[in-house]
């Protein structure tokens, strides 16, 4: 652990400047910089503590503070570390659950934290392994679970250089609670047997469809979700192909604040764009609309023709379909999906996912969706039922929280 964090205190200047960029770039105030270099000192003592890095994962910690509180167990923190995972806390507005960013993972600095809180149980939603926070739990007696785990392990020197770092580290985890049978065999390699189990994705669970949801884009159109960078001028190549003045292209980037990047890959001249930030009208002549807002993507998902799934046409491991499907959506993902292996294969398999395992394969995609309504349904029909018959997940999860809380 000394070499780990000399390297994280001999990085300690350009996680400074990344911060700094991250903020202005954000418009974060002082107040986020400054907790995540040095944590907080307004939160008290709490009882449970669930750990959510981004949005995805603070979707589930939300839904489990529900279902926990039901339980009696009411005195929870979350932290998580993205503005945007905040807002989503915000608005979800779940009682007297507390937030905070969480900070870097400095020796000090998260010791402190650790000790602050006090917590009796903390709770990791899928990926955040940080050396110097499961040993400052450990010494402060306070427990470890990793919920729906993924692990992606580290290949090639990494791999080897990690792997002492990732033995220790795990060691110190009461239990590891993966999200799918390939998550569990990664862990395995890393734990003792005794203290990993699949209990499957939780995300299936989260999914509700809300018939109350406004629809904000009145024109016909096929969505691109969670798009990374130079993913878009990928989608839009191959829509612009199609010459459809009928439908409409609509992005909704994974990270909003990409607009910039996102327009400087397009070729502006010859495109009709609108950008919903601005609050510029979609008229009759738009080809794409650029939904870079946070808190519409259920409702964009929801009154889409089909919905394309970013992360999955460029190296990035693709994102969660599972709000398409209970909508009851024709999906189409990418060939990196290697974060949701099981999950692809199951959709695929059971005729409820399209995968494009080329950009020049979307065309003839597209056009088939668009003038087949019946085969869309198909896909829609199928993706629906597999979600539908997952929904006890979250039950297997609480059930054996609570099992950790009062054990």
């Amino acid at each position: 652990m000394f070499f780990y964090n000399l390297f994280l205190y001999l990085l300690s200047p350009f996680i400074l400047i990344r911060l700094i960029i991250y903020m202005f770039r954000n418009s974060l105030n002082l107040e986020y910089l400054f907790t995540k270099l040095f944590g907080t000192k307004s939160i008290k003592h709490k009882q449970l503590w669930i750990h959510a890095a981004s949005v995805g994962e603070m979707k589930i910690a939300i839904e489990l503070s529900r279902e926990l509180t039901k339980i009696g167990q009411t005195d929870i923190l979350i932290t998580s570390n993205t503005p945007t995972s905040k807002t989503l806390f915000e608005d979800s507005k779940i009682g007297n659950i507390t937030h905070c960013y969480l900070p870097m993972d400095f020796y000090f600095v998260i010791k402190s934290f650790v000790k602050m809180i006090s917590a009796r149980l903390l709770i990791v939603v899928e990926t955040e392994i940080w050396p110097n926070l499961y040993n400052s739990c450990e010494k402060n007696n306070t427990k470890i679970l990793i919920i729906n785990a993924r692990f992606n392990a580290p290949k090639g020197i990494l791999r080897i250089l990690s792997k002492k770092i990732y033995e220790q580290t795990l060691n110190v985890v009461d239990h590891v609670y993966c999200k799918s049978k390939k998550d569990e065999d990664g862990y395995l390699k890393y734990i003792s047997p005794n203290k990993v189990s699949n209990l499957g994705n939780i995300k299936y669970s989260l999914i509700k469809e809300n018939d109350d949801i406004e629809r904000i884009v009145e024109k016909k159109y096929i969505l691109l979700a969670s798009s990374h960078h130079r993913e878009e001028i990928i989608i839009i190549k191959e829509w612009l192909k199609l010459k459809s003045n009928k439908f409409l292209l609509v992005i909704a980037p994974r990270h909003p604040e990409r607009l910039g990047d996102i327009l400087s890959d397009i070729p502006l001249s010859g495109i009709n764009i609108s950008i919903r930030s601005k609050k510029e009208k979609i008229r009759n002549s738009s080809q794409i609309y650029i939904a870079d807002t946070i808190g519409e993507l259920d409702s964009l998902i929801k009154f889409s023709e089909f919905t394309i799934f970013g992360g999955s046409f460029v190296d990035q491991g693709g994102h969660s379909f599972m709000e398409a499907a209970i909508h009851s959506k024709a999906i189409i993902v990418g060939p990196y999906m290697y974060n949701f292996v099981e999950e692809t294969e199951e959709f695929l398999k059971n005729n409820a996912l399209i995968m494009c395992q080329k950009p020049e394969m979307l065309k003839n995609i597209f056009e088939k969706l668009l003038r087949s309504k019946s085969k869309r349904e198909i896909f829609e029909k199928n993706a629906k039922n597999l979600v539908i018959a997952k929904k006890s997940i979250m039950d297997s999860y609480v059930k054996y929280i609570k099992k950790h809380i009062n054990g």
